[in-house]
């Protein structure tokens, strides 16, 4: 009878502790935040089995992305051409896994050798939370240097086939089917939102928010400037942006060159000059020494 009793008693007290504001408010997220049937990010995967879980826990802790954060987070997302891989909750998600193995992982540690482990396993969470930020930062920053060194390639073909009679988005799309890297990725993106509607002008402009480089920021303000005067002169607009990208190219070559014979410096001093030394130096000491006891 006590056992039936304790078990309503607990029933009861789960009810009125039920946090059932929190839970609406979980659902209601969401359905609001729900992406349509095409706009699913294509991830499978950990990440996408854990992110309901990890968003649900998130609301009921009521920790909230606020809308600029999610914005900012989405465009470095698309800066690192994983728009179409990874969402912003799949992001978090995966932040919040990185905090947890690594909380598990010290904490093995310390059910194993020593109790100093359980003390990392306090701090490493915090630590591994932000590890996602910096290997999203370098992936941001390696995908934009491979745009810099495609960019003088694919400005010669499509100024190439400009030449040659097409117009220029026809030779855009023929440079996106033939070349393959990150540029003609986004080319062919900006040949299909062209395709759905979208003006020429904003297509190219939008390739220049995805990118963040300054050349191609360059090169579509050049473009688009020609595209709304009249396309007459696009060609010539075309080869003069790939003739000052070349020209930029070799200027960064001549930089990395003087940049390497610095860096290069410094272990040639540590390393060459004491085996110089002892070759030159060497007999003369020995010399020297043969004297002094003789």
């Amino acid at each position: 009878m006590s056992a039936i009793i304790a078990f309503f008693i607990f029933i009861f007290i789960l009810a009125l502790l039920y946090p059932s504001k929190a839970v609406r408010a979980m659902i209601m997220r969401k359905r609001l935040l729900a992406p349509a049937e095409g706009e699913r990010v294509k991830r499978k995967g950990i990440l996408e089995s854990a992110a309901p879980a990890v968003t649900a826990g998130m609301t009921l802790l009521n920790f909230r992305i606020s809308h600029e954060r999610r914005e900012e987070m989405a465009g470095r997302l698309q800066r690192a051409g994983y728009e179409e891989k990874m969402s912003v909750d799949h992001f978090y998600t995966f932040k919040v896994l990185c905090s947890l193995g690594a909380a598990a992982y010290f904490v093995l540690l310390g059910v194993a050798s020593e109790p100093l482990m359980y003390l990392l396993a306090l701090i490493a969470p915090l630590l591994a939370f932000g590890l996602p930020d910096f290997w999203l930062k370098q992936r941001i920053r390696v995908r934009q240097e491979k745009i810099r060194r495609e960019l003088p390639y694919i400005l010669n073909s499509i100024s190439i086939l400009c030449d040659a009679g097409m117009n220029l988005f026809a030779s855009i799309r023929e440079v996106a089917d033939t070349k393959d890297g990150e540029l003609p990725k986004e080319l062919e993106r900006v040949i299909k939102q062209a395709g759905m509607g979208v003006s020429q002008v904003k297509a190219l402009e939008n390739m220049s928010m995805r990118c963040q480089v300054d050349e191609v920021s360059r090169f579509v303000s050049a473009v688009t400037q020609t595209i709304e005067r009249g396309s007459g002169g696009v060609t010539a607009v075309l080869r003069q942006q790939a003739a000052e990208v070349w020209e930029a190219r070799k200027k960064k070559a001549q930089q990395l060159g003087e940049q390497a014979s610095i860096k290069l410096f410094f272990p040639l001093v540590l390393l060459a000059f004491p085996a110089l030394a002892i070759f030159i130096l060497g007999p003369v000491a020995i010399n020297l020494l043969e004297f002094l006891r003789g």
